[in-house]
């Protein structure tokens, strides 16, 4: 019996022996791609070849790449082949072979590579692509073993972009495990008996978007083979978990518990043991994806990837729970055991602790979803209401499926027919799908074969010009149309393509004395700039190009900034600071790095102060022309992405002498005293550690920040005078000065803290005067309340905390009369407070929110309030 190890070796030494050159398998997260949560395909690693964005290193590509899809979620463990993270197996061919060797070598490796039986075969075609189907004829496949396909079956498209036919190749595993025969492939059913092991996507035509077909210049292909279900297949087992991949992690799981896992059951059938099977699969599988997922640089967290690592960690948590594993954290020990079981590197100690913390913090919010549980269990003992259910799953991250155990251990039932519409926005972050993201193909870029551009624009902003290439999406033109876009590639342009994080330039284009803006500029797969415009243009007469000048300014100073920003945050943290991503446009510029917690904001102004002094020190550009070695042994700084279009022998630096040396292909500011100002605006946190600085640089952008900063400053520094002055009519502050805006918003916080703080000891001591007396209360049911609605708004909340404490045995309900209604603060320690406040706000129409201990908010202002709210209190 072959080993999932040695079947992998077998995929990528035999496509190898075929010509095709090994792509080692790539991290589950997305590299500079917003378009995927998660690689979810072998080909999603390979995509900007098969887009023509990128050169491949060879037309023939080999991999075997994890991937990860959480669409499926609730399906992993209930049946036979669902899994989280798994491995699809791939061969591509990239304007190389086509269908005629792809199904030769499918064959070949089927058969006589991993001798499997010819007459188990199935395979499926397209209806309209039958030179597929005389293909697989010609192999030696009896007719009745190949199922005719439709568009929804054996078609791949998007919609917009690459599509194609596709073939796929299907295992019978025999009447054991379905007595139904071909009507199955036939009728496109879910089974468990034959099994799609191969999938071939024939990429050989462009959809424009509207249902238009046109043959791609660039045909290719594109194969998924899926692993854990060959390695099922090949090892006789009855699912994929009853593998050597999965049966290692799952025996490890059994040192937990006194249940065991049984493979047999499949056939057996017994629905106690089948309950138990259902929950060493899901840890099995949770426990592989998120090793490798928090490997790769994701944390649990409440957004993006970050929800999804956590979502897992707490369905496998729970399956623990109902295997009887008694430990608060057991998950972060199989850590080890995944990692035997893949071919990947895994940092054990990092990710097990990582798992073991927030196994503890779930246990703490197991603790807390039965306190809220019983409480409103308390409330009403028959029904149970479902947003509440939604409020466990979404604030503390309840899975609803626990809730209802719950409930049903109680006797209580729950209607969950509409807890998926409530979910729904948190269901759509992890849907992730191969259809997602693939690049819309300029089909004409096809035809350009060489790099045939230069780009002078370092040293020059206009230059006279000659249209080497002019077309439209799909073919070249002798001239442009004046209302469709048309993509241009020049002799050479002085105009900059987005890349490295920089926008485009803005500029135009003169021909006929015609002026032409240009709307975009990017590069092709050879580096040449494309641009993109909509005007009149002939490809046989000279153009006059022109850079926007005022704009390139501004694009130079952010871009430069972002290097000085970069080495002032490795002077601030350490040289393990990188760049995980920059934005700049004329306006600002974001920086994306990696640190365990968030810049205070003594860092952020240690940060800003030394850029500051790199503008101030007046240091000249420079820019050098190198090869990679060269670079390397000066320190340079790989601080952007654009060196996929730099030759290795001949690279380019931007030098900011005793700043900083960058690898970097953008425009850049001659001299630090032009960027003129620097100033960072906000630092967010973007999840998993990751945390994003937006900045902006230029005298005007940051006075007229500054500006809006002060404004809203003084507005806050008066609205709580306002306040004060209520309680101390003699505070006064002292002056500010404004000839200085950035020490004059500085002293606008300080004195805004001062403020605030003078408001609560003025709060504080109003409460003492206020209550300084002795409490008459009333009695209601053996309960006494004190209610006052005749005091200041502004000490509403403070005197019912003070008073509260003081008096743990009495409720209170405080109140302050308005124009048209009646502020009121119920405070109690012997009630629940919030539970009474939404009987009172019922009552007299009004509204609020709050906790058991105190609510807050305000009813409709009527005659005798206070006697009719004392009536009301006698009747409940």
């Amino acid at each position: 019996m072959l080993t999932s190890k040695e079947i992998r070796n077998l995929w990528l030494k035999y496509f190898e022996s075929k010509d095709h050159l090994i792509v080692e398998t790539k991290s589950l997260v997305p590299l500079n791609d917003p378009s995927l949560l998660w690689i979810n395909s072998g080909v999603a690693t390979l995509k900007d070849y098969f887009s023509g964005k990128k050169i491949p290193p060879k037309k023939r590509l080999t991999n075997s790449q994890k991937s990860l899809r959480t669409n499926d979620i609730e399906n992993v463990g209930f049946t036979t082949r669902h899994h989280t993270m798994f491995e699809m197996l791939g061969n591509f061919s990239i304007g190389d072979y086509f269908k005629s060797e792809a199904i030769e070598m499918a064959y070949d490796f089927l058969i006589n590579v991993l001798k499997l039986d010819k007459e188990k075969l199935y395979f499926t075609y397209f209806s309209e692509d039958l030179e597929t189907k005389e293909k697989w004829l010609s192999m030696g496949i009896e007719e009745s073993h190949i199922i005719k396909g439709n568009k929804d079956t054996n078609f791949w498209d998007i919609g917009s972009g690459p599509c194609g036919p596709c073939t796929e190749i299907f295992f019978d595993r025999g009447e054991k495990f379905d007595k139904r025969g071909l009507e199955l492939l036939q009728n496109d059913e879910e089974n468990d008996r034959f099994i799609e092991i191969w999938n071939i996507v024939f990429s050989q035509f462009n959809n424009d978007g509207e249902g238009n077909y046109t043959e791609l210049t660039q045909k290719n292909i594109d194969t998924g083979a899926g692993f854990e279900r060959l390695v099922s297949i090949l090892q006789n087992a009855p699912t994929n978990f009853d593998t050597d991949l999965f049966l290692p992690i799952i025996k490890e799981i059994e040192n937990f518990t006194n249940y065991k896992y049984d493979p047999e059951n499949y056939f057996k059938k017994d629905k106690e043991i089948e309950k138990i099977n259902v929950k060493f699969k899901i840890i099995a599988d949770h426990i592989r994806a998120v090793v490798n997922a928090i490997n790769d640089g994701v944390s649990p967290s409440n957004v993006s990837r970050g929800y999804i690592i956590r979502r897992l960690i707490r369905r496998a948590y729970r399956a623990g729970l109902q295997l009887e594993i008694k430990e608060k954290s057991f998950l972060f020990k199989l850590t080890e055991v995944v990692k035997s079981s893949l071919p990947f590197n895994i940092n054990v100690e990092k990710v097990s602790k990582i798992i073991k913390d927030e196994e503890m913090l779930f246990s703490q919010t197991i603790e807390q979803g039965q306190k809220l549980l019983d409480l409103e269990l308390k409330k009403n003992k028959d029904q149970f209401d479902l947003k509440i259910a939604f409020k466990l799953f979404e604030t503390y991250g309840f899975p609803i499926e626990l809730t209802q155990e719950i409930l049903k251990e109680k006797g209580v039932t729950i209607n969950i027919s509409d807890f998926e519409k409530l979910k729904k926005e948190h269901a759509e972050i992890s849907r992730s799908s191969k259809k997602e993201g693939m690049k819309k193909v300029i089909n004409s870029l096809n035809l350009v074969q060489y790099k045939i551009s230069e780009f002078i624009g370092y040293d020059s902003l206009e230059t006279t010009a000659k249209i080497l290439f002019l077309a439209d999406s799909e073919k070249e033109l002798p001239s442009s149309h004046n209302q469709k876009l048309s993509y241009v590639i020049f002799d050479k342009t002085v105009l900059y393509a987005t890349g490295g994080g920089q926008k485009h330039d803005q500029g135009y284009i003169i021909q006929n004395n015609i002026k032409i803006p240009v709307l975009e500029v990017f590069k092709d797969k050879f580096g040449n700039n494309v641009h993109v415009v909509k005007g009149k243009l002939e490809k046989n007469k000279e153009v006059n190009i022109f850079v926007n000048e005022d704009n390139r300014i501004k694009l130079e100073r952010n871009h430069s900034s972002t290097h000085l920003l970069f080495k002032s945050l490795r002077e601030q943290y350490g040289s393990f600071i990188k760049q995980l991503g920059s934005d700049n446009n004329e306006n600002r510029l974001t920086f994306d790095f990696p640190l365990e917690k968030k810049p205070t904001e003594e860092e952020i102004q240690q940060i800003e102060n030394r850029i500051i002094s790199y503008i101030k020190s007046e240091t000249n550009r420079k820019y050098l022309e190198t090869d990679i070695k060269t670079a390397e042994q000066m320190n340079a700084i790989m601080t952007l992405e654009e060196t996929e279009y730099m030759d290795p022998n001949n690279v380019r630096l931007v030098e900011f002498k005793n700043i900083t040396v960058d690898l970097c292909g953008g425009t850049h500011i001659e001299n630090t005293k032009l960027i003129e100002n620097f100033k960072i605006v906000s630092v967010e946190n973007k999840g998993t550690g990751i945390f994003r600085i937006r900045a902006i640089t230029s005298n005007q952008l940051v006075d007229e920040f500054y500006d809006k900063e002060i404004e809203k400053s003084k507005e806050l520094l008066n609205n709580i005078l306002l306040k004060i002055q209520q309680l101390d009519s003699n505070y006064v502050l002292e002056q500010i000065n404004y000839d200085n805006k950035k020490n004059a918003l500085e002293k606008l916080k300080f004195l805004i803290e001062k403020s605030r703080e003078k408001h609560k000891e003025l709060l504080k001591n109003t409460t003492k005067k206020e209550f300084n007396q002795e409490i008459n209360t009333i009695n209601f049911n053996s309960k006494e309340f004190y209610i006052n609605i005749d005091l200041d708004s502004n000490s509403l909340k403070n005197n019912a905390a003070h008073l509260r404490e003081k008096h743990p045995n009495i409720t209170f309900i405080l109140g302050s009369k308005q124009k048209d209604k009646i502020i009121i603060v119920v405070a109690s320690k012997s009630l629940n407070s919030k539970e009474l406040f939404i009987k009172i706000t019922s009552h007299f129409s009004g509204s609020g929110g709050g906790n058991e201990i105190m609510a807050q908010g305000s009813v409709k202002n009527i005659d005798n309030f206070k006697e009719n709210l004392i009536e009301f209190l006698k009747n409940e």
